[in-house]
């Protein structure tokens, strides 16, 4: 089933104050919100396999780390343990109803500021559009990770690596398009950012309120690519071209666009584009969020909706193709030719992964604001306060404590650090209902690891306080499975 759903549907307007997309055209209104902050809300797991690239040098990623730059990047290193969740920021430090959270996988995997992924496992989340600015409306670009190759491909890669070396140094290029008043622009740099001369070139075209829709990159070594430009008027537009010729051929299309205001994205053929269905589809399934993960897999790409509905756009396919809740969107190369299908997985599944659990630990804590409704439903619904691996889990006295601890996996070996001091109290592990460690009443420190394995992520942690001595002391940490 297709459905067409331009990304520019709706008018939202917003002055933008900062940020270098817009930078030097402030108070501009815009058609669809690019964002221009991605915040790191929350970090588990060791933080240094995380990092960010800015301007080609890398440094660690903290709780509070922004990415604002169009050649920003967040970069997973294996062995990819850790997870991150980003909040996506307006100019002015505005919520845009969007979040991702970056999860565990065996290959390295790149989140390029705005819009786009490369490899690796992410949720992905959109509150409802509701007349609300929403990051990444046009679309995230979902890509392949790159891997090592077996020796049955190494020759015809080393005639690929000649071939671009005859044509000179490989790049990274940069574009970006802007809309507004029926006109676009469009520009590329390999060392600046474009979107100054890609505003100035729509405003000079006659447009009005010309502002930033649509950011990425490509590589020059690209083989076969493809542009498209999906209007309000329902137009739709695309050209084919390389990674040396795909610029060009994006300029004669502008042309064909004057009258509407378009969103740009450009892919290659093992990519594919994720953006939000409307509103009333969403709806209509009896959701008010949209949520999908995406996975880079052996033989290409995928993403399961969980929740809500997406259009899919890919060279596989004209137009955009609805996916629905439950269904499986599988995208890969054979021999050449892209192939799409369109299958089912286990989605109550899904809802209880670890993956799912840490968002919800994410969620759960009050001064992040981050509402996911299915967060509240069922085995991820918790009563008891959730805490996160690695840090100061609890201390306290005579009261005792339960809580639950959210780890970044389901199996391992758990390492719990402890402190009675020298009033004896007790400590308890339950996994999955069942007692993994019971020290008795005991005094002193110690530090034990404990075997688990099953389905959860979350662990429960009692400690049962001294009774008969008020004035008994106790702390423990518990510290993520490596």
């Amino acid at each position: 089933m297709n459905q067409i759903s331009p990304p520019l549907q709706k008018l939202g307007w917003q002055s933008v104050a900062v940020s270098i997309l817009t930078a030097l055209f402030t108070n501009l209104p815009v058609y669809a919100i690019t964002p221009e902050q991605a915040k790191v809300e929350e970090i588990l797991g060791n933080s240094s396999e995380l990092l960010i690239r800015r301007d080609g040098r890398r440094e660690s990623l903290q709780v509070d780390s922004v990415i604002q730059r169009v050649r920003d990047a967040l970069i997973t290193v294996p062995p990819n343990n850790a997870r991150a969740l980003l909040r996506f920021l307006s100019g002015r430090g505005e919520d845009l109803n969007f979040y991702m959270q970056t999860n565990s996988h065996p290959n390295r995997a790149i989140y390029y500021f705005p819009c786009q992924i490369q490899g690796g496992d992410y949720l992905i989340g959109w509150g409802l559009a509701d007349n609300r600015d929403r990051g990444c409306e046009n679309g995230v670009q979902v890509m392949r990770g790159r891997r090592r190759t077996t020796s049955s491909t190494s020759l015809g890669l080393v005639a690929r690596a000649k071939q671009v070396l005859a044509q000179g140094a490989v790049q990274q290029i940069f574009y970006c398009g802007t809309s507004g008043g029926g006109r676009q622009g469009f520009a590329t740099s390999t060392t600046g950012e474009p979107c100054s001369e890609a505003l100035q070139q729509c405003q000079t075209q006659g447009g009005s309120n010309c502002a930033v829709t649509t950011t990425g990159s490509w590589w020059s070594s690209e083989g076969k690519m493809q542009a498209t430009f999906a209007c309000d008027n329902n137009q739709d537009l695309s050209a084919t071209g390389t990674g040396q010729t795909i610029a060009a051929e994006i300029q004669t299309l502008l042309p064909q666009t004057q009258g509407a205001n378009c969103g740009l994205q450009v892919y290659r053929n093992q990519d594919f584009m994720i953006v939000p269905a409307p509103d009333d589809i969403v709806l209509a399934q009896g959701d008010d969020e949209i949520l999908v993960q995406t996975r880079d897999t052996a033989d290409g790409l995928q993403v399961d909706v969980l929740k809500g509905a997406i259009n899919v756009r890919s060279t596989a396919k004209s137009g955009f193709q609805l996916i629905t809740e439950g269904q499986r969107y599988r995208h890969y190369e054979e021999t050449g030719d892209v192939t799409a299908e369109v299958t089912t997985f286990d989605q109550d599944d899904s809802l209880t992964s670890v993956d799912m659990e840490v968002l919800c630990t994410f969620s759960s804590k009050p001064d992040n604001g981050l509402a996911i409704s299915v967060c509240g439903e069922g085995a991820l619904a918790t009563q008891t306060p959730i805490a996160f691996c690695d840090l100061e889990q609890a201390s306290g006295g005579q009261e005792g404590d339960t809580r639950t601890v959210q780890m970044g996996t389901n199996q391992g070996e758990i390492k719990i650090e402890y402190e009675m001091f020298t009033v004896p109290d007790r400590l308890q592990i339950i996994y999955e209902g069942q007692e993994l460690l019971d020290t008795g009443t005991i005094s002193g420190s110690q530090t034990l690891s404990v075997p688990f394995s099953g389905k959860s992520g979350r662990v429960k942690v009692i400690v049962t306080g001294n009774q008969e001595q008020s004035g008994t002391r106790w702390n423990y940490t518990l510290r993520c499975p490596r």
